[in-house]
C-alpha cells in the first residue's frame, strides 16, 4: 500500500496546535484527517477511525496541499458580500401604494412597481417578507371549474353533499 503525499506547509506540531485552536468543528476533523495522514496512516485506516469517506479524504488531502490550513476551512455559505440591506422606505412606499390602489397584487407585480419607482430589483422572497412583515398576507388564485355544478356546488357549502351520496 502507497502512503499519500501531504505538502509541506506544517509541521505535525503545528497542525496540532492549528487544530486544538480551531472553534470550526469540521475544520478539526479534516486536520485530525490530514495530521494522521502525515503521522502515515492509510486513508482507509483514516477512514474507519473518524468514520469518512476515503473520497472525502481524498478531497480534504487535495486542499490542504493547494491551500494549506485555509483550505479545511468550513464553507458557511451565503452571498460573499452578505446580504443586501434593503430600505424600509422601498416597501412603505409599496405597502401605502397598495392600500390605496387595493385588489389583488401579484409578487412579480409588485416587483415591477418597485423597479419603476425605485430603480432596485429585489428578490421575490424579499419582497413577500417584508409586506408579510407589514402585515400583508398571501393568496393563491383557487381553481374554479368552468363545469362545475352548481347545485352540488351549493349543497356542499350548506353541508348537504351527503344527500348527493344517497
Amino acid at each position: 500500500m502507497n502512503r499519500c503525499k501531504v505538502a509541506p506547509h506544517h509541521t505535525l506540531d503545528e497542525l496540532v496546535l492549528a487544530k486544538n485552536k480551531s472553534s470550526d468543528d469540521g475544520q478539526k476533523l479534516r486536520l485530525r484527517a490530514i495530521i494522521n495522514i502525515k503521522k502515515g496512516k492509510l486513508l482507509r485506516q483514516v477512514s474507519e477511525e473518524l468514520i469518512v469517506s476515503e473520497k472525502s479524504l481524498g478531497i480534504w488531502l487535495a486542499r490542504y496541499n493547494s491551500f494549506g490550513e485555509q483550505g479545511l476551512v468550513s464553507n458557511k455559505g451565503g452571498r460573499r458580500e452578505g446580504n443586501p440591506t434593503w430600505d424600509s422606505s422601498i416597501f412603505m412606499g409599496l405597502s401605502e401604494h397598495l392600500r390605496i390602489t387595493g385588489g389583488y397584487w401579484s409578487i412579480p407585480k409588485m416587483q415591477e412597481w418597485i423597479e419603476n419607482k425605485y430603480k432596485k430589483a429585489i428578490p421575490e422572497q424579499t419582497v413577500w417578507y417584508h409586506l408579510k412583515k407589514l402585515g400583508f398576507s398571501y393568496k393563491s388564485a383557487r381553481p374554479h371549474p368552468y363545469k362545475g355544478d352548481r347545485e352540488r356546488q351549493e349543497a356542499f357549502k350548506r353541508g348537504a353533499l351527503l344527500r348527493w351520496w344517497a
